[in-house]
């Protein structure tokens, strides 16, 4: 088990996740969204071969338009 922060709340997962399976395993809605590991933006296309790593902080949140 490796824990991380995601959202400001520690959580622990298992170790080789990637973080298409983090999103799965907390039920995340990921419908407009974004996520950032660490402070950088991670496409959507590298979240099923980006592997989470113990201490990472993840922040996942809505895209907004506007102006």
């Amino acid at each position: 088990m490796i824990q991380v922060t995601v959202n400001n709340t520690l959580q622990q997962i298992e170790t080789d996740s990637d973080l298409e399976q983090l999103i799965k395993e907390l039920n995340i809605d990921t419908h407009g969204c974004a996520i950032a590991i660490n402070d950088q933006i991670v496409p959507r296309t590298e979240w099923k071969t980006f592997v989470v790593t113990n201490d990472m902080s993840i922040n996942i949140f809505q895209a907004i338009a506007g102006g």
